[in-house]
């Protein structure tokens, strides 16, 4: 087949009638993009907490309603994402979309009153606004912001004024819900307008570009920062969890399981954590290692307990061989899957992980009290295993902290390094 050649579409424009131009009326591919309009709000949520505009700590993404912004009372921020993609829309009272929004938040309202401090109506279109010369009543009462103020100003439903009374019974009425409730609704309420529904995701790049520790990143860094944190809270709103926290997970009342629930969670520490990656990717070392010998930890067990009582951090010795055994176990299931790429990820992680452990040792070395060397070794690897796993992802093949201070006891256990200390030759105990 020829390639590189421009080619007609296949089947031809869909939905034609009569080999006339006409518009379609199926179009999943639109609206998929409107659903990920949502995550476009979880990102403009994140990035404003980053910004220190607003004190989220989190969003949590489906989950009661499009987003829960998380505050540092425990209380929350409910929003509604709901887009118009009509040429210079805003919405109204009577439109079905606010008409929708309005229902859901009096449905928290009815539940979580205490515990959600503000309704957030989230749209690419503004609400309707009357302009000073718009004098007819039915278009000033048709303005939500109107109405909203005004229920602020009432002492009950029955003391909002006309014209704005006529509009808050229609939404009384269009949501089937009662009067004392939609008030507190519209009371709470607060609107907010996000990015243009065309190009939505190229504005994201911009407002990435608006957090303080963005300012001087090149497009290039913050488009694909944009790309990780939007597709973060993409998998997030899909319920993207792991097997073995999906399976392990006692089943909560509605019969999802808890790790269901806790994979909806975007922290703003993992929004830093996208900033902290390096832009050129992980550092990799040459596929030359083998020191690990997988499926003999077990036998070096007692050389590693002399090794940390030699460098007297023989306390923290079962912490790291049960993260030892841990990481043994992890990369010898990963290798009964493929073999061939685990052993690409071991000799990768030894390599990261024996240089971690060596510079710290060079570190410890200038301390000319034996006992503290040990403990120095210690909390160096300690320290450096953390940043690894949470800003260096891409070099630590994505793995835990844990796993990294695994592979440290191995490599340890294996004589690959020493905790400041050499073993005396017949002493057992470092002493």
């Amino acid at each position: 087949m020829a390639r590189g050649k421009n080619s007609a579409s296949a089947l031809g424009v869909p939905g034609q009638s009569d080999g006339l131009a006409t518009l379609q009326s199926d179009r999943g591919d639109e609206t998929q993009a409107l659903f990920m309009y949502q995550w476009a709000a979880g990102v403009v949520a994140l990035a404003g907490a980053l910004a220190s505009l607003n004190d989220y700590l989190a969003v949590w993404c489906e989950h009661h309603d499009d987003l829960l912004a998380e505050l540092p009372s425990g209380a929350f921020h409910a929003i509604q994402v709901k887009t118009n993609s009509a040429q210079g829309a805003t919405w109204k009272c009577g439109d079905s979309g606010f008409i929708d929004a309005v229902r859901k938040f009096a449905e928290h309202e009815s539940q979580y009153a205490s515990q959600v401090e503000q309704y957030v109506f989230f749209s690419n279109a503004r609400p309707y606004i009357p302009a000073k010369t718009a004098v007819t009543p039915s278009t000033l009462a048709s303005s939500p912001v109107r109405v909203r103020d005004q229920c602020r100003l009432a002492v009950d439903a029955n003391g909002i004024p006309s014209p704005y009374k006529a509009s808050f019974d229609v939404l009384v009425a269009a949501t089937g819900i009662a009067p004392e409730l939609i008030l507190k609704v519209l009371r709470k309420l607060e609107f907010q307008k996000g990015p243009p529904l065309e190009g939505f995701r190229d504005h994201l790049a911009t407002v990435v570009a608006g957090i303080p520790a963005c300012t001087q990143f090149t497009m290039e860094r913050l488009c694909k920062i944009r790309d990780e944190i939007f597709f973060l809270i993409g998998k997030a709103s899909a319920l993207s969890v792991p097997s073995l926290d999906f399976y392990a997970s006692i089943l909560q009342s509605d019969g999802r399981p808890t790790a269901a629930i806790r994979g909806k969670r975007v922290s703003v520490e993992d929004f830093e954590g996208i900033l902290k990656q390096d832009p050129a990717g992980g550092f990799r070392y040459a596929d030359v290692g083998g020191l690990l010998q997988l499926g003999k930890a077990s036998g070096q067990m007692e050389v590693l307990r002399q090794k940390m009582n030699a460098g007297y951090v023989g306390a923290y010795f079962d912490s790291v061989w049960l993260q030892a055994m841990a990481a043994e176990q992890r990369l010898l299931e990963r290798a009964l899957i493929d073999p061939e790429a685990t052993l690409r990820t071991t000799r990768q992680l030894e390599s990261v992980v024996l240089v971690e452990c060596q510079n710290a040792e060079a570190l410890a070395a200038l301390e000319t009290d034996e006992r503290r060397k040990g403990l120095l070794i210690y909390q160096r690897i300690l320290q450096r295993t953390e940043e690894l796993a949470r800003h260096d992802r891409a070099s630590v093949e994505n793995e835990r902290a844990e796993t990294l201070r695994g592979v440290a006891g191995l490599l340890s256990g294996s004589c690959k390094f020493t905790w400041g200390v050499p073993i005396v030759e017949g002493d057992d105990d470092g002493t």
